[in-house]
């Protein structure tokens, strides 16, 4: 059988193989790029989740593991080589959660800085990796993350509010930070190169 050789169109956030080249060197225009793919492909299909459901309750979960793992890609962007954490019961190594934290810290508002290590271990592999929480708690509305009797609460509304300001926060800081430069750029051409159409 043979096959057509498929020319990819214009620049579409969701389609990799659409992506324009990576520049050499960190530019505007690349920092435009990477903006409109958080945009469009995360920040936008996120937000569309969340408005076709007239209430989050019982739609927790899913738009909850899409914000949760949303974090673990925007720092696969901003930080590499991050010293890798090792887990004291099961002994595996951890790349993701140093960078999860850092993103954390680096790019959400300033509450969040506090419970950067237990949004990791409490939400984000929880839910990922068990799809429920045990240890915390969620809420469908616009709550403010917080402590209430030793258990880490958060409002899910709130979450992607937040992570949206992240986004941003990260765009601006990128524009005069070298390191974010170079780890934004390797990550892209790393994913660019695995691309097909």
């Amino acid at each position: 059988m043979k096959y057509k050789k498929v020319v990819p169109g214009p620049f579409r956030a969701w389609q990799p193989s659409t992506w324009p080249k990576a520049p050499a060197k960190y530019d505007k225009n690349f920092s435009d790029v990477l903006q409109r793919i958080f945009n469009d492909s995360l920040l936008i299909e996120i937000q569309n989740v969340i408005s076709d459901a007239p209430t989050l309750e019982h739609r927790g979960h899913v738009v909850a593991l899409s914000i949760l793992c949303a974090i673990d890609a925007l720092s696969s962007y901003a930080f590499r080589d991050i010293n890798r954490d090792i887990c004291t019961t099961c002994k595996r190594t951890d790349r993701v959660g140093p960078r999860y934290r850092q993103y954390i810290e680096g790019f959400f508002p300033v509450e969040y800085r506090q419970f950067a290590a237990r949004i990791y271990n409490l939400y984000r592999n929880s839910i990922t990796h068990s799809w429920n929480l045990f240890e915390a708690a969620m809420l469908p509305g616009n709550e403010r993350i917080k402590e209430v009797n030793g258990t880490l609460v958060l409002g899910l509304k709130r979450l992607y509010t937040d992570l949206a300001a992240s986004v941003q926060t990260f765009i601006v800081a990128m524009q005069n930070d070298a390191a974010l430069q170079e780890a934004a750029l390797f990550r892209y051409k790393e994913l660019k190169l695995t691309a097909r159409p």
